[in-house]
Formats: C-alpha cells, structure tokens, sequence
C-alpha cells in the first residue's frame, strides 16, 4: 500500500512501467505472473477493459489483487473512458471511478485526462494528493503538435491541485519528439515545482528508447513481453538504463 506522496518522478532515474489491462480477475491474475518475470518500476494499470469496473467493489478487488501478488508494486492507475460499456462512457462515470480507486488506497498515481472539466480535475487531484497519490494531467494533441501549443495547454491546467503532468502525443518525425522535450523544459522553466512526462506515441520513439533516448521523461512506458509497435521490451529499457546489472 503506497505511503504518502512515495512517488517522486525523477527524470535522472525514470521509472519502467508496464501495462496492465484485462476483462476478469482471472485474467488479472495470469498477467501479474506474467509480469513477474520482468524488469518493471511500475504496474499502468487501466481499468478501462476490465468488466468490473463498473461495479466498484469489484474493481477493489482487482486492486487488492495487484496489492497483494505484485510484490508491493507501485502502481499508475487511468481509466480508459472509450473501453468502457457505452453507456457508461460519460465524463461523471469516469470521475467517479478515478474517485473510488484514489479512496481505496491502494494506488500510488492516477492520470486524469486535461478534457475533464476544470472543477472535476481539481477535485479528483485535490483527493488524490490528499490520500497520498500523485495526480498526473494527461494533455493529449495531434500528431505534429508545437512547443508552445503543449505549453499552452498545460498553462490552461496549472492553477489546479495537479503539478504533474503527461504529453501524450504521436509522433512521426524526431522533429516531433523534439518539440515535447522543448514543452517540457520551457513549462518547468516557468514554473518550477512542475514535473512534466513527454510521452512520445509511435514506432519513431521506441526507436530512439532502443537507442538510449529516453525524452526526458521520468516515466518511460514498455511492455512486459513481447515488443510492439510502439513499445519496447521493459527488459531492453532496464539494460539501457542499468548497465551494470
């Protein structure tokens, strides 16, 4: 169970996170394991898949199921609002299920996406860091997105309770990569008790982590098996950035 504000991002020491989704506790249960086998800081957990979501008590028990089998992970927790049943893909269902998982405790980070409305995203990180997680804005834009349009949305974001924030953008060009690590550090220029993740989205940028690139970034995304796409192996990122072991 994470204690207080345990997670400090740290650009110099980025955290490996690798991905958690499924549709039952079974299902939940096989990819711990999985996931065991593997180098990884934290478990991204996106409830967005799992069937039980819905019914929060048993999106407690998935909770408690990372808890207890994934060895005192630190775990980063979002809800993917598309994945969920249609109906129930509205912004207050969403906010209620970021709530519920921040009251159980057993979180230690939530993304809240910036599209939320300004009052909710302030009172769903106002909880947040009340009980002890980190709340991280994700901005998202279009693929070729400038520096200052980033800055601009995150200025748009900064006077809530959130200081963390996530630039989720795909990317197609280094041109493009370059101008979320320029957004980064102009933002945390103005305003320096800000942590911003520039998170890259496209083969171009799994590319440049295979090379050691890492953005930045105090939070590089991996998978736990198999490469994809997009992603690397969690394996290759950690031998990158641990070396000597």
């Amino acid at each position: 169970m994470p204690s207080a504000m345990s997670i400090h991002f740290e650009s110099d020491h980025p955290f490996i996170a690798v991905p958690l989704e499924c549709e039952t506790i079974e299902d939940l249960q096989d990819r711990i394991d999985e996931i065991l086998k593997k180098p990884y800081d934290m478990i991204a957990f996106d409830a967005g898949l799992f069937n039980g979501t819905i019914n929060l008590s048993q999106l407690w028990n998935a909770l408690l199921f990372i808890a207890r089998d994934a060895e005192q992970p630190s775990v980063l927790f979002s809800c993917d609002k598309s994945k969920l049943p249609e109906m129930y893909q509205t912004d207050n269902d969403y906010a209620t299920i970021l709530r519920f998982a921040i009251r159980s405790a057993l979180i230690d980070a939530v993304k809240i996406e910036g599209s939320l409305d300004e009052d909710d995203i302030d009172d769903i990180a106002g909880q947040a860091v009340d009980l002890g997680s980190v709340p991280i804005i994700v901005i998202r834009a279009d693929q070729g997105a400038k520096a200052d349009e980033l800055v601009q949305k995150m200025e748009s974001r900064w006077d809530l309770e959130a200081k963390t924030f996530e630039l989720a953008v795909p990317v197609q060009t280094q041109e493009d990569i370059q101008a979320l690590e320029d957004a980064a550090k102009a933002f945390h220029e103005a305003h320096h008790d800000a942590t911003v993740i520039p998170h890259p989205i496209g083969k171009i940028a799994k590319e440049a982590m295979l090379r050691g690139d890492t953005f930045g970034a105090p939070l590089l995304y991996t998978t736990d098996g198999e490469e994809t796409e997009t992603l690397p192996t969690s394996t290759a990122i950690h031998k990158l950035l641990h070396p000597e072991e």
